[in-house]
């Protein structure tokens, strides 16, 4: 799938550009703004909206000369539009609900990379961090890891790749004193964005339970 523009990915041409230009918005826009947002012609522009408004997508009103337009997000099409616009953080909360069902609970279960900063297109892999406990039962976690990646390459539609470690592992590789990949573990403490367990942070510095 297309994280960045999943409307338009869904829905191609200009009827999915004036869709997802509107739903980046919570307010009403003038039809010569919402065509130059989604690189389409006013006349053209003017043409779709109406059709739009007819099949209950978008609200319209006009003021003196100037129409004015918005995404319907009480109808039921309009809701759905704003669900696909805002998918990344629908497929979010998914991922967390799959999280939750990993044996043994990860001390950290992270997603970072394209998808986490919001620039994953259609051909990016969904990138995750998963920590176990140095006690904790690799036969178990093997298959639970296994069972998330298949779940979460459906859910997603894009490729899965998993850097898994257990704590000391992770310590060695991105503790204070490793310099080796220091940029890439920079980046991605920064940018993650955590499914389970606690942030990369604070079991670097210790703040974690050995076991659950």
């Amino acid at each position: 799938m297309d994280f960045e523009r999943p409307v338009e990915a869904v829905i191609p041409g200009a009827i999915g550009r004036l869709l997802a230009a509107l739903a980046r918005v919570d307010t009403e826009l003038p039809i010569s703004t919402l065509a130059s947002v989604a690189g389409v012609g006013r006349t053209r522009a003017s043409g779709l909206v109406s059709q739009l408004h007819q099949l209950g997508l978008v609200d319209r009103r006009d003021i003196g000369r100037i129409t004015m337009v918005s995404l319907a997000r009480d109808s039921a099409a309009g809701d759905l539009i704003d669900r696909l616009a805002h998918l990344r953080t629908v497929v979010i909360d998914q991922l967390r609900d799959l999280a939750a069902k990993i044996k043994p609970a990860p001390l950290v279960l992270a997603v970072y990379g394209s998808f986490a900063r919001g620039e994953a297109g259609a051909e990016c892999d969904i990138d995750v961090l998963a920590v176990r406990a140095p006690d904790g039962d690799s036969e178990q976690w093997a298959a639970s890891l296994t069972t998330f990646a298949t779940r979460a390459r459906r859910l997603t539609g894009n490729p899965v790749q998993i850097l898994d470690y257990d704590l000391r592992e992770l310590r060695r590789k991105a503790g204070s004193r490793a310099t080796l990949g220091k940029d890439f573990w920079d980046a991605l403490r920064r940018d993650c964005i955590v499914l389970a367990g606690a942030s990369v942070d604070s079991i670097l510095a210790g703040d974690h339970v050995a076991s659950r």
